[in-house]
């Protein structure tokens, strides 16, 4: 008996004395790592804008080209502009987002080229390299105006108007329907395949002279026309006759190309004006300095 209560006294002075330190503090639970926000994407730069300082240029001419460029991580400046244009052609000067473009000579006219900036970012994904590429285009009317308005005089003159099987309505294709020259010319072609077959035209044009704006132009130079008149009311039916004088055109431009507007025609010597009639092309000058027409037989010119 007295061992077991001895024991108690033992295990309670023990409880007691552990009592008095006072209590444990258990341990913190180890904290669950939380995860990290995913890096923020890059995002690709925008073209604004992209703007041309006119609708149309000139061969040999400059256009500018102006971008509004944006891009929330790179610099403007650090960014890579490429231009380029389709057709393929002209010069680039300069770089960035401003740039001027000298359009080519000698293309097809008229023609629309379409000028291209790709914007070009480069930058570091997840540790490597990385790009975006964006793109914007605008177009731009071209004409090569001297080559363009030789061009459709030298049809009008050499093919059109020469040829007995092309109709009238045809013949005048090249002329502006703003022009009272193209109803004029019209019913001059239309006599003619009535009054003559002709054979042949030549046309040797000479300089071409524009306004300031390019609108309006003018050419002229020497022409000779070969026919023979199928009237048998004409003294000369059926025979072979040229007439040779100076051809004058004028030109308008209109819906991004150049047409014709009128046509004279003018000779030198002297010559009853009803022996020119319907035989070229074109209002005639009623100047006295008309060439004598060439007949079957006589000396040419």
């Amino acid at each position: 008996m007295r061992a077991c209560a001895l024991a108690s006294l033992v295990a309670a002075a023990l409880i007691g004395s552990v009592s008095c330190g006072g209590s444990t503090t258990p341990a913190s639970p180890t904290p669950t790592p939380q995860p990290q926000p995913a890096p923020k994407p890059n995002v690709a730069p925008t073209i604004v804008s992209l703007t041309a300082s006119g609708q149309r240029v000139d061969a040999d001419a400059d256009v500018t080209l102006t971008a509004v460029v944006e891009d929330a991580e790179t610099p403007l400046d650090q960014l890579t502009y490429q231009w380029s244009s389709t057709p393929i052609g002209g010069d680039f000067i300069g770089t960035g987002a401003q740039i001027r473009w000298r359009a080519p000579h000698g293309q097809t006219t008229p023609a629309i080229y379409s000028i291209k900036l790709t914007v070009v970012e480069k930058y570091v994904s997840a540790g490597q390299p990385a790009q975006h590429e964006v793109s914007k285009a605008v177009d731009v009317h071209y004409n090569d105006s001297p080559a363009e308005v030789r061009r459709i005089g030298m049809r009008f003159l050499t093919e059109l108007f020469p040829d007995f099987g092309v109709a009238a309505a045809s013949a005048v294709q090249d002329f502006s329907d703003s022009c009272p020259g193209k109803f004029a010319e019209l019913s001059d072609v239309t006599n003619n395949r009535k009054e003559f077959h002709i054979l042949s035209g030549t046309y040797s044009p000479g300089a071409i002279n524009f306004d300031a704006a390019k609108t309006s132009a003018s050419l002229s130079g020497q022409c000779t026309f070969v026919d023979i008149p199928t009237n048998p009311s004409n003294p000369n039916y059926n025979r072979r006759e040229s007439v040779t004088g100076v051809c004058s055109l004028t030109a308008v431009y209109e819906s991004w190309r150049w047409y014709l507007c009128t046509s004279t025609f003018r000779g030198i010597g002297i010559t009853p004006l009803n022996e020119l009639r319907y035989r070229v092309p074109g209002q005639i000058d009623s100047d006295p300095r008309m060439l004598t027409p060439a007949r079957a037989g006589a000396p040419q010119p």
